[in-house]
């Protein structure tokens, strides 16, 4: 899991680089900077990374904020542990610097996530989940900035302890966000049945759950100071373990909708139909074409006749009936030779030579394929007839929908139109959706070639 993976990395920075952290922050500052720069520069760009290792756990690990999270994971517990422990000695020192890096850190979200954001409310897709993460994002935002910039000695220096302290106490507000904002996006999709969210909440409930139990616990007995620890810790136990199993039984996927997600979602996939043009309008204008070349010949016929007859009175009138009998048999003759030849020539013309069938480059059908696409697999399902692609259906395991919808409408009607996947424009935002969805369009294509 991403939260796990960045969790292990915070540890390993804060344990084994806590002297250098405190020795030389900036650098530690600086190399977050960085990191965070390049993740955004390469997430919104068109550069295509086919790797999804290197998409979920090498980029991914920033984009998505899992980094920054684990970095105020260790920031919240360090406040939670047990006064004079050892791990307490260790990060405490380092807390400022550690807040520090992971507000740098988690920039990186802010930005890649907030461009997408702003898109969807341009383009009117705002349901409820949006609100309420909008909501809660912009609450983040307006309670890290002055934090963290407090959290620099210089500033911290100039500032009256208990005025410092007071407005420390918003992180309590801030962690609770944190953890709000995940479930409105987990809870959904664990529903749905999606591939890990429904662990990712077991785990993000026990980090976050776990350090609010700790730190109530902490505070009892510190002001409290009971001779005996065993009331609160059972009291602790309780309340860490009840809202973890709540949240699991109402994250879990009841269906098992897991064991065949593809199936799920053939069932709701989008389907584009294509009109294409028949060879009957071609047919008719053959048709109709042969048939005005037969009335006109059949025109002329008549003329060449009437002309004929005209001839034959004026020459009868002028010579004998010798002479006119003679020339009668050789006009007789004439004519008879005239409409034998004439019908030849229109049967000719009526029955032409067979015209050869075309040769389509695609058979017709039904084919399917798939591809790799953000998270997940992508399907496409092409109908073709005559070369021309009449219908595609697309759907997706695991990307987000509201990703692979703005990738669909953007790269099916290309390919429908070119009957080809090649020189098809991607999606921008969407650019791994876009190129599943052209790769298993592809791969279909060659299925169907001839």
């Amino acid at each position: 899991m991403l939260f796990l993976t960045a969790l292990f990395i915070a540890l390993i920075i804060a344990f084994c680089l806590d002297k250098p952290l405190k020795k030389s922050p900036v650098a530690f500052y600086i190399s977050a900077a960085v990191l965070t720069v390049a993740s955004v520069v390469i997430t919104q760009s068109d550069i295509n990374i086919s790797s999804r290792f290197v998409r979920d756990y090498v980029l991914g690990i920033f984009s998505r904020g899992a980094l920054g999270t684990a970095f105020w994971a260790v920031v919240m517990w360090a406040g939670a542990l047990p006064n004079g422990s050892a791990p307490i000695k260790k990060l405490m020192p380092i807390r400022g610097e550690l807040s520090i890096t992971a507000a740098i850190l988690t920039f990186s979200h802010i930005i890649t996530y907030g461009v997408q954001y702003i898109m969807n409310l341009i383009n009117g897709r705002t349901g409820s989940d949006f609100f309420v993460t909008s909501i809660v994002c912009l609450a983040m935002v307006l309670i890290m900035v002055p934090l963290t910039v407090m959290s620099f000695k210089k500033i911290r220096r100039k500032m009256n302890a208990r005025t410092w302290k007071k407005i420390q106490r918003l992180a309590y507000i801030f962690y609770g966000c944190i953890y709000i904002h995940i479930l409105v996006l987990f809870v959904p999709k664990a529903k749905q049945g999606r591939e890990g969210y429904f662990f990712s909440i077991l785990v993000y409930s026990a980090v976050f759950i776990g350090y609010a139990v700790m730190r109530i616990r902490k505070y009892y007995i510190v002001n409290k100071k009971p001779e005996k620890k065993l009331l609160p810790n059972t009291v602790g136990a309780c309340a860490f373990a009840l809202p973890v199993a709540l949240l699991g039984a109402l994250a879990h996927n009841s269906g098992n909708n897991t064991a065949k997600p593809s199936v799920i979602a053939e069932d709701k996939a989008v389907t584009f139909t294509f009109a294409i043009e028949t060879a009957s309008a071609a047919g008719s204008a053959v048709t109709t074409a042969k048939s005005s070349k037969t009335g006109t010949e059949s025109t002329e016929k008549a003329d060449n006749d009437t002309k004929t007859t005209t001839t034959s009175a004026e020459t009868t009138k002028k010579t004998d009936e010798n002479k006119a009998a003679e020339e009668e048999k050789q006009e007789e003759k004439q004519e008879e030779q005239e409409h034998s030849d004439e019908p030849a020539q229109e049967q000719h013309e009526e029955a032409p030579a067979a015209e050869p069938q075309p040769a389509y480059k695609y058979k017709n059908g039904e084919y399917e394929a798939e591809a790799e696409g953000y998270a997940g697999k992508v399907h496409v399902k092409l109908s073709i007839e005559n070369d021309a692609i009449t219908g595609i259906s697309a759907w997706a395991d695991e990307d987000d929908p509201e990703y692979f919808n703005d990738a669909m409408n953007t790269v099916i009607p290309q390919i429908g139109a070119k009957v080809s996947a090649d020189g098809i424009d991607a999606c921008s935002g969407a650019t791994y959706s876009s190129n599943g969805i052209i790769e298993a369009a592809r791969k279909a294509l060659e299925q169907a070639m001839n």
